[in-house]
């Protein structure tokens, strides 16, 4: 458990963020445009840099274990979040998305994922006061989590269209929509009946899909810190530049291939920190951190190293 305070002001401050990003946003898509990498690539330095930035007045105001377990949880999810933007592209694919229209229903996915985090972090915290026992159930599920990403990473895992999911195929028993994209709209009329477009369909699409990988990413940082604050503020930091970094992922992702092997042995390693809790085994703030930003670097390196004999 966390041995520090947050006062008000520190969750005044997340939400100037949030307007601050929420104007960006706005100001950015009253006209819809084809991202272009070199503009994606500046936003996503701008983000990463400010999530990491934010660690230093907690670092200077709340402490040295606040501003530790602030970064640990930054980085991890960021790591994770790599698998939504591989999901994100395949139902843009899927659903025939025009690329204008990209950056719109990732804003979309941000809004949803800040508000879907909020409410499964809270109630994870609320689980692990009331049963100390819940963090072995966590764990388990990002072992899980770790195993998919490995069978991933060696290229065994099975590709399924989004259009055979059972998502979908319930989605689309249950909506009325059209099968167009009319710009920005939501809803049309037609027939005197009001319908879904397709954009709609795929930015529900897009949500639900966020909310599943809430089910990973969010034990993963409570293993990392139960302050609310800490743990939702590192959430909320590192989903802010997501919509920029899919962009500049969807270029690099075959450059980078060991993250996938380094997304897997980081949810090993967190997996077992939940599971030995309950057991008295707790591991050091610090170690966690350095093993966690030891096991990106050290894909990122390999990633560049070994490139030439991967191909």
């Amino acid at each position: 458990m966390d041995s520090y305070a947050i006062s008000t002001g520190w969750w005044l401050s997340l939400l100037v963020t949030l307007v601050l990003y929420a104007v960006i946003e706005w100001w950015h898509i009253r006209k819809d445009h084809v991202v272009g990498f070199k503009e994606a690539v500046l936003w996503s330095i701008f983000f990463v840099s400010l999530g990491i930035l934010y660690a230093v007045p907690i670092y200077i105001w709340i402490g040295h274990q606040a501003g530790t377990e602030y970064l640990a949880a930054f980085f991890t999810e960021k790591a994770l979040s790599l698998d939504n933007l591989f999901v994100f592209g395949l139902i843009f694919a899927a659903f025939k998305v025009p690329k204008k229209l990209e950056r719109r229903i990732l804003d979309y996915g941000v809004v949803g994922a800040i508000v879907f985090r909020l409410l499964f972090i809270v109630g994870g915290i609320a689980l692990l006061e009331q049963f100390e026992w819940i963090s072995i159930i966590f764990g388990l599920i990002l072992l899980r989590a770790a195993w998919h990403s490995y069978v991933d990473a060696i290229g065994k895992s099975k590709e399924t269209e989004v259009t055979d999911t059972k998502t979908w195929k319930f989605l689309s028993s249950i909506l009325p929509f059209t099968h167009e994209y009319h710009g920005n709209k939501l809803i049309l009329k037609r027939g005197g009946k009001h319908v879904l477009t397709m954009l709609a369909v795929v930015i529900i699409m897009i949500e639900l899909t966020d909310v599943l990988f809430a089910v990973d990413s969010v034990p993963a940082v409570l293993a990392i810190s139960t302050n609310r604050f800490i743990a939702y503020s590192s959430n909320v930091m590192a989903i802010l530049g997501l919509r920029a970094l899919y962009f500049v992922y969807a270029r690099v992702a075959d450059r980078f291939w060991a993250l996938k092997w380094g997304i897997s042995v980081i949810l090993g390693w967190i997996s077992m920190k939940l599971i030995l809790a309950p057991f008295g085994i707790h591991i050091s703030y610090v170690l966690n951190l350095g093993v966690i930003l030891g096991i990106l670097l050290l894909s990122v390196v390999l990633s560049t190293a070994l490139n030439d004999q991967r191909k």
